[in-house]
């Protein structure tokens, strides 16, 4: 298996998630928002760790992380986190009877293109850069690293 299996296979799971706040958006579902926030709060950072601890710092040794597709990874890491704020935000005010939800609309379509876009990114391009230029035992200790933490949700456990 490649050291970014796992990271592809939570990919997939984010990429589900996203199709239910999609459709929590419809009828401005709350129960459903709830939901898809509390996956993006507890479980997303998990899986963004993986990525910024682990993977990037060794992907830098061979790229840099200046200026090139790291940086841009993790400068979207740091609006996705604020996306999400304004998501948490907004919902919490149409749950305390605030006309809110224009602004839900708003912050969950800017999660959406962000997120879908930002795992295209790295699934076809950052990915497949650091299967090419890791040396063996950098993938091995990134692929250890990576089980240290754990997977973001039982849906991404690889077996």
């Amino acid at each position: 298996m490649s050291l970014t299996t796992i990271l592809s296979r939570e990919h997939q799971v984010i990429l589900s998630r996203l199709g239910e706040l999609e459709d929590a958006l419809k009828d401005l579902d709350l129960a459903m928002l709830e939901d898809v926030l509390r996956f993006f709060e507890a479980d997303l950072p998990l899986h963004r760790r993986k990525e910024e601890e682990i993977l990037f710092p060794v992907l830098a040794r061979h790229i840099g992380a200046e200026g090139g597709p790291i940086s841009a990874m993790l400068a979207e890491h740091e609006t996705e986190k604020a996306y999400l704020e304004d998501l948490r935000r907004a919902v919490n005010e149409v749950k305390s009877g605030a006309d809110a939800g224009g602004a839900v609309r708003s912050s969950a379509t800017a999660i959406l293109f962000l997120l879908r876009a930002h795992i295209q990114k790295e699934d076809e391009f950052l990915f497949p850069m650091a299967e090419q230029f890791l040396t063996d035992e950098e993938k091995a200790e990134v692929g250890r690293a990576m089980e240290a933490i754990g997977t973001c949700c039982s849906q991404c456990r690889v077996t």
